[in-house]
């Protein structure tokens, strides 16, 4: 055995460990209100934040240090008090910033806890459902897309689409495919009045969300429909699925279902995480992520469906070949849409 690589491999492992119990710290610390105080007050002793935030101080100064040890605030040992720079709070306390990562602090806590059953899958087959990671993976999916979704969708994945903007202003059939609890089909509803917008999921309880934050809007209207429910007559001039059909139990089905409901001439804007198909180019911390969080969610969710579980990292590659043989004739990467862990593709028939 060569010990310099024991050595090694126990540095990794704490590491890896000491990033799951930070994930718990930033979960409680998040739920309590502990990172939104920060957020606002910036920081001060631990009986300090304790007080202004109405929290219990063991607690906190647990919470703190653990947080300190991370990275994650600075302490300062000559007056004990704790700051949350203003870089890291756009990533844990401010939820209107693009950078904001507080869904992570919903959907890893989630898939940690049907570990039990994604084992017993691994063992035996099948998968854990999506409505058995329960209303917190909701939130967790809302959380963690939604800030993106409001910074940029309009002003910035939208226009990457030629044209777009102004058959948009004109009025045209839209749907968002997989539209969760309806951040993006109701910014497209505000920001284009004339345009007739269609939210479609599979979950009620996403929908009832979606419905509720929608009723100032006439212009929209959400269905709780799997994929390949959407109805495909009249055709949409524009169909969008963000971070979705890696999720579907039968993506190429629903790619052809997508096909089928777009107009000549129409657009399919597909937003996928930013992977390679190829193993050896994910061997990264990036990929890491993906290939835990498909494994504890996206994946297991639909083989318990008898689906295809494509999982997290399927990849551009693959991507583009699901989408040709499923029939659509072009397929383009959206390279000015610079974004680290999303890729965005346009697809026509």
């Amino acid at each position: 055995m060569d010990k310099e690589r024991i050595e090694a491999f126990l540095g990794r492992f704490v590491e890896i460990a000491s990033g799951a119990t930070t994930i718990g710290l930033l979960a409680v610390a998040d739920r309590s209100g502990l990172t939104a105080y920060l957020g606002e007050a910036g920081g001060g002793t631990a009986e300090e934040i304790a007080r202004g935030a109405g929290l219990e101080e063991r607690y906190v100064q647990e919470l703190l240090s653990g947080m300190a040890a991370a990275g994650v605030v600075e302490y300062d040992p000559t007056d004990a008090t704790f700051t949350l720079p203003a870089e890291h709070a756009l990533f844990l306390a401010d939820v209107s910033s693009p950078y904001f990562m507080g869904g992570w602090l919903d959907m890893i806590p989630a898939g940690f806890r049907q570990i039990d059953g994604i084992a017993t899958a691994t063992v035996h087959g099948g998968g854990v459902g999506f409505e058995e990671f329960g209303p917190e993976i909701i939130r967790g999916i809302d959380r963690g897309n939604a800030p993106s979704q409001r910074a940029f969708l309009v002003s910035k994945w939208l226009p990457a689409v030629p044209g777009l903007i102004e058959r948009l202003e004109r009025g045209v059939r839209v749907a968002d495919i997989g539209c969760g609890s309806g951040t993006a089909p109701i910014l497209i509803a505000e920001a284009f009045p004339n345009t007739r917008v269609h939210g479609y999921d599979a979950s009620p309880d996403s929908i009832a969300v979606a419905r509720s934050r929608a009723e100032h809007l006439e212009n929209i209207e959400f269905h709780a429909y799997k994929a390949r429910e959407v109805p495909i007559d009249p055709a949409f001039d524009l169909i969008t699925t963000f971070d979705v059909i890696h999720d579907l139990s039968d993506p190429q089905g629903a790619l052809e279902h997508i096909r089928d409901a777009l107009r000549p001439g129409g657009s399919y804007l597909m937003m996928e995480p930013n992977a390679s198909s190829r193993l050896e180019d994910n061997l990264h911390d990036r990929g890491a992520l993906l290939y835990g969080i498909s494994a504890l969610h996206c994946m297991t969710q639909s083989l318990a469906r008898d689906g295809a579980g494509l999982g997290a990292a399927w990849g551009a590659q693959q991507a583009e070949d699901l989408a040709r043989t499923a029939g659509f004739s072009s397929f383009e990467r959206l390279d000015d849409i610079t974004n680290r862990f999303s890729a965005f593709y346009l697809l026509g028939v």
